[in-house]
């Protein structure tokens, strides 16, 4: 006997029925009717997905192809799978207030759309790279990992680096508390540093397979690569940030100020 989670909505891949002419391939188009299914609140954060076997029945799909979607949910965190229990709906992206960096603006040429951030990983950095410039060779260096929603239209990828001595409170706090988070106000409020100084770049870039993966576009795909350095006086580096941004039409407005870094 199925379990009541295992029960789907026959909306929910109905369209999976259908000529596809999108050439999706089919993992992809599995992903895309659980995640109108989690939108359309048929399965709500907490719920438990059908398991594979299941939805191998419901969708027809065979089991290599069921699975690798359930990762790629997981790789976007959308999903978590937890051995031997099976795979949940993770608890939603949280807005970003006042963005900094991320300014994309609506048709209306002033509204500033909304963008919802998750934190991904969190690890000590071993090596030199890009970020030991700004942030000095002495640095403890710490990579927090985000995806970056804008308006539910495109998803961006975003490396910060920081010195976890530094910002001890970034590297120690809960990593979900970081969802939805104004680093900026992270760094003033419990680092107790000002960010008196930003620095931009951006420059075009092809995105290697991890930063396609995360971007939910092909590897290869050219996209804008925006680096951003925050500083604390003239001398201190305090963050170094990257930020993938896939093709869009819509424009990217930088602030005047950096009193709303995010």
């Amino acid at each position: 006997m199925n379990d009541m989670n295992d029960v789907a909505h026959p909306d929910v891949f109905q369209a999976l029925q259908r000529l596809d002419r999108s050439g999706l391939p089919k993992y992809q188009r599995l992903a895309q009717a659980l995640v109108e299914g989690m939108r359309n609140g048929h399965w709500r954060p907490g719920d438990r997905l059908p398991t594979e076997e299941s939805l191998v029945e419901m969708t027809l799909y065979s089991l290599g192809t069921v699975q690798r979607a359930l990762r790629e949910l997981a790789d976007q965190r959308l999903v978590v799978r937890q051995h031997g229990l099976g795979s949940f709906v993770a608890e939603p992206a949280r807005e970003l207030p006042d963005p900094w960096h991320l300014r994309f603006v609506d048709d209306d040429g002033r509204t500033i759309l909304p963008i919802f951030s998750r934190a991904l990983s969190r690890s000590a950095v071993h090596g030199g790279g890009e970020w030991s410039r700004h942030l000095g060779p002495n640095a403890q260096v710490m990579r927090l990992d985000r995806i970056i929603t804008v308006n539910d239209e495109f998803r961006i990828f975003s490396r910060f680096y920081g010195d976890r001595q530094l910002l001890r409170q970034m590297w120690e706090m809960p990593l979900d508390s970081l969802h939805g988070a104004n680093f900026r106000q992270v760094i003033v409020d419990h680092c107790h540093l000002p960010i008196t100084d930003i620095t931009r770049l951006v420059t075009q870039t092809s995105f290697d397979d991890e930063v396609a993966e995360r971007a939910g576009v092909e590897a290869g795909t050219d996209g804008l690569r925006l680096q951003a350095i925050g500083r604390a006086g003239r001398d201190t580096g305090v963050y170094y940030q990257e930020f993938f941004i896939p093709p869009t039409r819509r424009p990217l407005q930088f602030a005047a100020h950096a009193s709303q870094d995010a």
